[in-house]
């Protein structure tokens, strides 16, 4: 009994100084003392099999090279584990993620301990928040971006959106390993060894890259399946299992087919060239060498190359803004039918209607809201849940109000009373702890204003049979006739190149015609937007510095207010220009244009940056303004807004179109071969504006009659009031201008396509035509050959 009380003191002593932990607990491994244990299991396995293999030296060769494929396919697959837990921990690019905080852009996220999945098809990212140069653009809020949706991000100038875009095609955020994508921000290189093809089809190293690592991971999953060593492991957080494995090189595998198909060499060349030629570039063209076009054309090279690669991720900042209203057709029909997923800028509502199926909203609270639909559905569930939360915040206002006075009143005596009022008090309390409904916020709204120059006499621009071309180059108009004055709304559509911005040149007096006169009004004075806005400002000054220094006269407290009326107000007007976003900048030009008071306004592509709000601003603004308007634009809901007349620039004339940007729209799609009808009309369609207004009322039996009626007197009506109005339109225009007009417009190169190009000669025509034929439609030129 001694010895064993002996040895029962001595045991217990030593385990009371941490002794014997090993035998009486299972100690707890580290990750690479689990992963060394497994290794060592599986050395000896292998050497115990080897040992046995050994005596048999006949097949010793053959033995030799199946080692050595299994150790191949042993080493693809550790380093596909490898970067499935790289991409676990990190799930960003740090290269990228490093240059882009160089520049002052920062983001923060909340990360999961199982990291992002290499295998997910969708983006879900929580509690992101971005900095750009110390200022706050989002915070705290979610990116959710799902596989098959594409999304339409909105917000006002400045707020961030093109920086959230930069950050996503960074990388900078907890990006899937197999997403690959496309940020498109800068055009194609400038070469004189590629074409325009070949800058599109130049995906031949990705496409071996993609061969050779599908043949490995081949022969790594068959090695697996033939290989008997590799067991389940004992210890379940060490690595996979066997059947883990398998499936693991069998998504890597299917991961990587689906991009060989979408690479398939047998269509390369003629994806390549359908979408080239959709985008505006002739087979001749298509073979030109990249530095032998503008920087619009290489960034359409650059677009074109996108579509041809097809990334999951898709990542498009203001794409139109480099196309005609052609290739605005043609892309719009072609991403309409992307199914990975889509992220676009875009301020076209035609166009963010008839692509988008999801629309993100960039709040002024620096959240991101999202919203199924597009852009109209936008629109109408944002009205509706804000009506909602303004009377939710009404209503809780009252009741708090109700309950305070309550409070107050009885909140200290001992009557029942009393014990009502501590009632509401902790009901109060109640609601402050759950959350009370906040505010909404009314964005301030933009009141874009031209003063009115004052009345001049018609003509106030006058083309005589102008003829122009650049020196070594055809000429791009012959024999031109035409006149602007005061009461015109003119909008040039065509073809790229085929001299839009040329003749607002002309216009404006920095072209001189190579024949022919122009003769403006001694008096006029023109107001002109260009695509290079930028030039007219000084970027190391703030707005209000550039409008002293422009009218040092002008009070500086009304300079103010004159800025903030179109939109640039606050910090914006000392902020140095050189750090505003585009569509800032084109605020502070549109200011100025409206401050110098022009008599005809030239805007060539003046929405290629304004948001949403400044868009609807400039357009009443224009609808206001007593002067003439000539707009270059491809925005189909603006010139809808503001055009009364529509006029084609192409075949070295221009072309009086009869019908709305709505009919030419509909005209060149099926041209274009495009079947189908569009999800949403033009808002700013006069067609659409009329059957908002038409209410009926009473029971639905008599509501059909009703329509029943209206539409068999419609039907006679429209066909008597449209003889009507097409004989007497052209004879008003010419009433309401004078005598000198009249003997312009009567050999003007304004034609109609409703008369035969064999009978009437180029650029006349006959405005008194007693029976005009149906519309014609218009045809784009590189499909006018076409059998």
């Amino acid at each position: 009994m001694p010895e064993f009380s002996s040895l029962v003191k001595d045991q217990t002593s030593a385990a009371a100084m941490g002794e014997g932990d090993d035998q009486l607990f299972n100690k707890k491994l580290s990750k690479e003392e689990k992963k060394a244990m497994a290794k060592a299991k599986r050395d000896a396995k292998k050497k115990v099999k080897e040992g046995k293999d050994g005596k048999n030296t006949a097949g010793g060769s053959n033995s030799s090279d199946k080692d050595k494929t299994t150790i191949d396919a042993k080493e693809v697959l550790a380093q596909a584990q490898a970067e499935l837990a790289f991409e676990k921990d990190l799930g960003i690019t740090n290269a990228d993620a490093d240059k882009l905080a160089s520049e002052g852009t920062i983001c923060t996220f909340s990360t999961s301990r199982k990291g992002v999945d290499a295998r997910s098809r969708d983006i879900n990212i929580q509690n992101f928040t971005l900095q750009h140069k110390g200022m706050v653009m989002l915070d705290s809020t979610e990116i959710v971006l799902n596989h098959g949706n594409r999304y339409g991000l909105l917000g006002r100038n400045g707020c961030g959106k093109s920086t959230f875009m930069k950050a996503l095609g960074a990388r900078a955020v907890p990006i899937p390993k197999g997403i690959d994508s496309f940020h498109l921000k800068e055009e194609v290189e400038a070469s004189g060894t590629m074409t325009a093809l070949e800058a599109v089809m130049s995906v031949d190293e990705e496409r071996e890259r993609l061969e050779k690592e599908a043949d490995n991971l081949n022969g790594a999953l068959t090695s697996l399946t033939e290989d008997d060593n590799v067991q389940g492991n004992d210890d379940e957080d060490n690595e996979m299992t066997k059947e883990e494995q398998q499936e693991l090189l069998m998504d890597m595998i299917s991961a990587v087919y689906e991009r060989l198909d979408a690479l398939d060499a047998d269509t390369a060349e003629t994806r390549a060239r359908g979408i080239l030629k959709g985008l505006g570039f002739t087979h001749e063209m298509q073979g030109k060498f990249t530095k032998d076009f503008s920087g619009g054309w290489r960034m359409r090279v650059s677009l074109a190359r996108a579509l041809f690669i097809q990334p999951t991720l898709l990542l498009l900042d203001e794409p139109t803004n480099h196309l005609d209203m052609e290739a605005v057709i043609w892309l719009e029909e072609y991403l309409s039918k992307w199914d990975k997923i889509l992220l676009l800028i875009s301020h076209s509502q035609d166009f963010l209607n008839n692509v988008c199926t999801h629309t993100i909203h960039f709040t002024n609270r620096r959240k991101l809201e999202y919203y199924d639909g597009n852009y109209d559905q936008f629109v109408k569930t944002k009205s509706e849940k804000e009506e909602n939360q303004i009377k939710r915040y009404k209503w809780e206002q009252d009741q708090i109000k109700s309950m305070k006075e309550y409070i107050a009143r009885f909140g200290h005596g001992t009557s029942k009373n009393a014990k009502q009022a501590q009632s509401k008090e902790k009901v109060l309390e109640k609601m402050v702890r759950a959350g009370l409904t906040e505010k909404p916020e009314q964005e301030k709204p933009m009141n874009f204003k031209f003063t009115d120059p004052g009345h001049l006499p018609p003509p106030v621009l006058a083309f005589h049979d102008v003829v122009f071309g650049y020196p070594g180059c055809e000429p791009l108009y012959k024999n031109v006739n035409f006149g602007v004055d005061l009461d015109s709304r003119v909008a040039l559509v065509g073809p790229n190149g085929a001299g839009k911005t040329t003749l607002v040149k002309l216009m404006s007096g920095e072209l001189l015609p190579t024949l022919g006169d122009i003769r403006p009004h001694g008096h006029l004075k023109l107001g002109r937007f260009t695509q290079h806005f930028v030039d007219v400002l000084d970027l190391d000054l703030t707005p209000l510095e550039f409008f002293e220094k422009e009218y040092p006269n002008d009070p500086r407290d009304d300079q103010r207010k004159y800025l903030g009326r179109f939109g640039v107000s606050g910090k914006m007007q000392v902020q140095k220009m050189d750090e505003l976003s585009d569509g800032q900048k084109s605020r502070v030009v549109f200011a100025k244009l409206g401050r110098d008071v022009p008599h005809i306004l030239l805007l060539d592509e003046p929405t290629n940056h304004l948001d949403m709000e400044s868009i609807d601003a400039l357009a009443k603004a224009v609808n206001e303004f007593d002067g003439g308007l000539v707009l270059v634009s491809h925005d189909m809901r603006l010139i809808s807004q503001v055009a009364k007349e529509i006029w084609i620039c192409d075949n070295k004339s221009i072309t009086k179109y009869h019908g709305d940007i709505q009919n030419f729209k509909m005209d060149m799609r099926a041209q274009m071969g495009i079947d189908g009808e569009q999800q949403g009309k033009l808002r700013g369609d006069a067609s659409v504006k009329q059957k908002d207004k038409i209410k009926l009322k009473g029971d639905s039996s008599i509501k059909k009659k009703e329509e029943l009626e209206s539409t068999s007197v419609k039907k006679v009506s429209n066909a008597k009031q449209k003889d009507s109005l097409d004989k007497g339109m052209e004879k008003i225009s010419i009433k309401e201008s004078s005598v000198s007009t009249e003997k312009i417009l009567q050999t003007n190169s304004v034609k109609s396509y409703n008369q035969s190009e064999n009978n009437v000669p180029a650029n006349t025509v006959t405005e008194t035509s007693p029976a005009p034929a149906p519309r014609a439609r218009y045809i784009p030129p590189h499909l006018r050959n076409r059998k």
